[in-house]
């Protein structure tokens, strides 16, 4: 298997067009394809016929899909936390680099802590930077040594962190305005939303756990996990999945996805950090939904 460095497209953006043309696929088919005995979403076989028991039906059904998405749920799907955490560690630097250009008199412990800064800084860059050649392999390594930052969840109390070192400029002789107000930049928004957008992405991942699950449990479950790892990567054909699969299955479960709830869905199911989902870290980590659900990604 060629090395997960040097592939394309594993965490790149979610591109709608492309997920969406199997779903056009699947409008085109002929009627006849259709029949007795049909599969639905989430593995079950339901019966076309007309005098099957609706009692049984109702029992072996997944749960019905809830309505589409209000205004204010795809206003929350558009919103770039990524972009905007991205943003918030150049920020982070030219904050500092601006208190050193114009505060003259500073003291030796904000020359010390502005250095700590920027290098945050940078860390915050690279973890939230666009997802492509050069910046995944650093990103990568960047997850598998400091697992937390993997997390959502863990980023936000990483940002909370340097929200708080910023705030420490505040000095009745000196103050560094720049890096103050970065910090404000930082809790405000990339500490504050990143929060939000793991809680809601970990809601997602649960109902998708559910739609997969169908109830299952023990073999039954490792089964039927494996069998919907088979066929999202039949597409794929190299036996993993990238950003397109995982929107896609979200989407057969309900559920639309922004770019940011998809990045930490995936990063939570990359449990080995190869860049993509493999078939071992898809089963696993959905096998630990079957104990506990989870609350934070």
């Amino acid at each position: 298997m060629a090395n997960a460095y040097d592939d394309d497209g594993d965490y790149d953006d979610y591109n709608e067009r492309a997920a969406l043309a199997g779903d056009k696929a699947a409008e085109n088919a002929p009627p006849e394809q259709v029949g007795i005995g049909h599969e639905q979403p989430g593995g079950k076989l339901y019966s076309d016929d007309a005098s099957a028991d609706p009692e049984t039906q109702t029992n072996d059904a997944t749960p019905a899909q809830p309505p589409p998405p209000s205004w204010c749920e795809k206003c929350f799907n558009w919103f770039p936390i990524r972009s905007l955490c991205f943003l918030g560690g150049l920020v982070l630097i030219a904050c500092c680099c601006l208190d050193f250009a114009f505060n003259g008199s500073d003291s030796f412990i904000q020359w010390i802590l502005r250095l700590y800064l920027i290098f945050f800084g940078a860390i915050m860059a690279i973890v939230e930077s666009p997802t492509w050649r050069f910046t995944r392999g650093i990103q990568l390594r960047v997850f598998f040594w400091f697992r937390i930052l993997s997390r959502m969840w863990g980023r936000a109390w990483f940002y909370l962190f340097i929200s708080i070192l910023c705030f420490a400029e505040f000095s009745r002789e000196n103050w560094g305005e720049f890096t103050v107000t970065a910090g404000f930049y930082l809790f405000c928004v990339c500490t504050i939303f990143s929060f939000i957008f793991s809680r809601f992405g970990a809601t997602k991942l649960n109902r998708m756990y559910a739609f997969v699950a169908s109830g299952a449990e023990g073999e039954a479950l490792k089964t039927q996990l494996e069998s919907k790892f088979d066929e999202l990567a039949a597409v794929t054909h190299d036996l993993r999945l990238g950003s397109q699969e995982i929107a896609k299955l979200a989407k057969d479960a309900g559920r639309e996805l922004s770019n940011g709830e998809r990045h930490v869905i995936q990063t939570y199911l990359d449990e080995s950090c190869n860049g993509y989902v493999s078939k071992e870290d898809f089963v696993k980590q959905f096998m630990k939904l079957n104990t506990e659900k989870q609350r934070f990604l």
